[in-house]
């Protein structure tokens, strides 16, 4: 998997900003599943740099947590961005 400390500072900084709001948004309301908070496998492929092959293998190891609806893949962006943070966290130790 992508070491994510090759990331660019502004990237993190991005990634950290988009997480803070979710969070914000989940707290300042009841919690309300819509569109944008899903991802499809080639949005998170894209995203991460690695083919959507490479999401197929990482689904299948269980590196993230995913939804499956109507035989589609969605990853729940809030829960991906904790996977990544801790997947990040392990590969440092």
């Amino acid at each position: 998997m992508k070491n994510f400390y090759n990331f660019s500072e502004n990237f993190i900084k991005e990634f950290i900003n988009s997480l803070r709001q979710m969070v914000e948004e989940l707290l300042a309301s009841d919690f309300v599943l819509n569109r944008k908070q899903l991802l499809t496998e080639k949005q998170v492929a894209l995203f991460l740099g690695v083919s959507e092959r490479s999401m197929r293998t990482y689904r299948s190891e269980k590196h993230f947590h995913f939804i499956k609806l109507d035989g589609n893949i969605y990853y729940l962006s809030i829960i991906l961005y904790i996977d990544l943070i801790i997947k990040s966290l392990e590969s440092g130790l």
